[in-house]
């Protein structure tokens, strides 16, 4: 009774081995063919995909920050040459890369010609003041 369970096991296990070899034979060309064609539809910088929405006009936002070092007494510098006295103020911060691509021009060469605006914004709520703040500073070329 424990040999015809063995041996049943056994075939079960080789059977049912052969059914999945079979069908992982036939399916990985299907699947490699199926995720080759979304790729190429979907992956393709032309109006439309998702990876032109993504190219055009990028979703992260880029920020960049400024410290300066304002010179307390800039007038004891420079008629006495006393040491100067800095405190450091920032940050004073820009969000970048926040514009989309523009003149978007696909060429006949497969290759897409394009103007990539640059600027900044200035994010008070990021910022310790407002853009116009005085800073003096030190021209460390000429010192």
């Amino acid at each position: 009774m424990g040999c015809c369970n063995r041996r049943c096991g056994l075939i079960a296990g080789a059977v049912f081995g052969a059914v999945v070899a079979i069908l992982g034979g036939v399916l990985i060309p299907l699947g490699n063919s199926v995720i080759q064609g979304t790729v190429e539809k979907e992956a393709v910088i032309e109006p439309g995909t998702t990876a032109y929405d993504n190219w055009v006009s990028t979703g992260a936002k880029v920020y960049r920050q400024f410290w300066f070092f304002d010179v307390q007494n800039a007038q004891e510098v420079l008629q006495k040459g006393a040491n100067p006295v800095v405190v450091e103020k920032g940050p004073y911060t820009y969000r970048t890369r926040y514009l989309p691509k523009d003149n978007v021009t696909f060429n006949s060469n497969h290759t897409v010609s394009f103007l990539l605006p640059m600027g900044a914004i200035f994010e008070p709520a990021m910022s310790v003041g407002p853009e116009d703040d005085k800073v003096t500073s030190l021209n460390l070329a000429v010192a």
